[in-house]
């Protein structure tokens, strides 16, 4: 719970860019999905750098992982994606709003997969016996 709880801080910052990107966008004229597209790789790539070392304490392979962090972060976006689909286009709810409520989803789906695949400790041990 420990690890959930330092993982959703660091996080945190990286929904943070990636929100911050999307309203910016979406507010300025850019397609929803686009806007989707650009936050949620910059909020990525920040959320990677963060809990690679302070969530997971992994400095290893770090190619390796961020490749690994980047397929889990697709598996996201299309949840992110196929979700505000519905929402705005089906549900007619406003983008920005729309954004906002995929983010738990999201957050916890990720955190499951990133935690199994990407820094895996049980992994990492027996790789280096």
């Amino acid at each position: 719970m420990q690890q959930f709880l330092l993982y959703c801080l660091c996080g945190g910052l990286g929904v943070s860019t990636d929100y911050l990107v999307f309203y910016l966008s979406v507010t300025a004229g850019l397609w929803y999905q686009g806007a989707n597209l650009l936050g949620y790789l910059a909020g990525t790539l920040l959320s990677f750098a963060l809990n690679r070392v302070l969530t997971f304490k992994m400095r290893d392979r770090v190619a390796q992982r961020l490749l690994m962090f980047l397929g889990v972060a697709a598996v996201g976006f299309c949840a992110s994606a196929a979700l505000l689909w519905v929402l705005v286009q089906l549900l007619d709810v406003d983008p920005r709003i729309a954004k906002l409520l995929t983010l738990p989803l999201v957050v916890v789906l990720q955190f499951s997969l990133n935690r199994r695949l990407t820094f895996n400790a049980a992994h990492r041990a027996a790789r280096s016996d």
